[in-house]
């Protein structure tokens, strides 16, 4: 039976604004091009300890740019890390500043050519800045509605933050495609509430994904559009 989606939810951190790599690879890499001199061991523990650390306190503010996020993001990592060099720490988060830019402008043109034919929520697991980082990569304009777990009390893998915007696009879960970089945070839950999904699956964090199978996946952002119009023709829809 041919599926008529209705209706998009994406997901935003490790898929529009990265192409499906793993932000702990993204920093990683950044560590790698300007010599610092870590293990990868000691930098993912640097990493989840500073993840760890944001998702509890309240570090980082509304108000707060993504830009500001990196800087705050590697000003403790270095500290965790005991590095001194606080330039170089400045260094990296400018290089995955840039890198960022250049991903969301050319994520920012296939979602333009998109919002033609689906209404689109975004769904992500962020620090409670996410409506001011939109605004500073030019992305509120696609987006119907922006569910952050940090102004819901929920979080992926969670698919009660889905269901949220499932309900908020008015549509039955099997009309509502769900875009997504982590099989465990965005695909499984698709899976569990009964919504087709596309997995953009890029360098993920370590390789316990890669034996998994899935019927839609994507490796470019840009591919999203071809995908999602074949596999699930859009249907004739105006969100209200």
């Amino acid at each position: 039976m041919e599926i008529s989606v209705k209706g998009l939810l994406f997901d935003y951190g490790g898929t529009i604004d990265t192409n499906g790599v793993h932000w702990g690879e993204v920093i990683w890499n950044a560590y790698r091009r300007h010599n610092v001199s870590v293990t990868r061991e000691a930098f993912r523990d640097a990493y989840v300890c500073v993840e760890r650390t944001l998702g509890k306190q309240p570090v980082i503010r509304p108000e707060h740019t993504f830009r500001e996020v990196l800087h705050i993001k590697l000003k403790l990592q270095f500290e965790a890390l005991n590095i001194k060099e606080k330039s170089l720490a400045l260094k990296i988060a400018e290089t995955c500043y840039a890198d960022t830019s250049k991903t969301i402008l050319r994520s920012s043109e296939i979602l333009n050519d998109l919002k033609a034919y689906y209404p689109m929520i975004l769904v992500s697991n962020f620090y409670g800045n996410l409506r001011t980082v939109l605004e500073e990569f030019k992305l509120t304009g696609f987006f119907h509605q922006v569910i952050e777990s940090a102004g819901t009390g929920i979080r992926k893998p969670d698919p009660a933050i889905y269901e949220s915007g499932i309900k908020a696009l008015g549509l039955r879960p099997e009309e509502t495609a769900i875009i997504g970089d982590s099989y465990k945070n965005d695909i499984h839950p698709a899976n569990l509430l009964g919504c087709p999904s596309i997995w953009l699956k890029g360098k993920g964090w370590d390789d316990k994904d890669e034996a998994i199978e899935h019927p839609c996946i994507i490796k470019d952002f840009s591919e999203l559009k071809t995908r999602l119009i074949r596999s699930f023709p859009p249907a004739c829809f105006t969100f209200g």
